[in-house]
């Protein structure tokens, strides 16, 4: 009888242990396995994430450039004007007298002095924003 019991014994615990892999193993195929494939989706929308960041850093950077190509920094003008109109007219007198180019109001985005004058006998440069890129052939030189 004792060795029917110890058989008996033997057997629950093989079963036990059977049963106790196969747990384990459904564990880990319902739970961890599920875990893996989750980060998959969050790599990928990481990606396209970095990508468009790329992207759009590209783009300020083209933006940043392509803002400054139609100013124009004067320099040695004389700071004789009172008022934003007057400096224009004085940039536009300038420039038909110097480089034979007209430059009308409708044109010019904006005009202003760059900086402070702190010292007398020097003259601060005047940046001339044009509204559009001019097309017409210009010299290459500046007085």
């Amino acid at each position: 009888m004792e060795e029917q019991f110890q058989l008996l014994f033997e057997k629950i615990k093989m079963e036990m242990q059977k049963q106790s892999n196969e747990l384990k193993e459904s564990l880990t195929k319902n739970i961890l396995d599920p875990m893996d494939e989750k980060p998959t989706p969050m790599i990928e929308e990481n990606e396209k994430m970095k990508q468009k960041i790329c992207n759009l850093e590209k783009e300020i950077e083209y933006f940043k450039t392509e803002k400054n190509t139609n100013n124009i920094v004067l320099y040695g003008l004389e700071e004789s004007e009172k008022s934003t109109l007057e400096l224009l007219n004085i940039v536009k007198e300038t420039f038909k007298r110097n480089l034979n180019l007209s430059v009308e109001e409708n044109e010019v985005n904006r005009i202003y002095r760059l900086g402070k004058n702190r010292i007398e006998n020097k003259n601060t440069p005047v940046l001339l924003s044009f509204i559009y890129k001019q097309v017409e052939k210009t010299p290459n030189y500046v007085k």
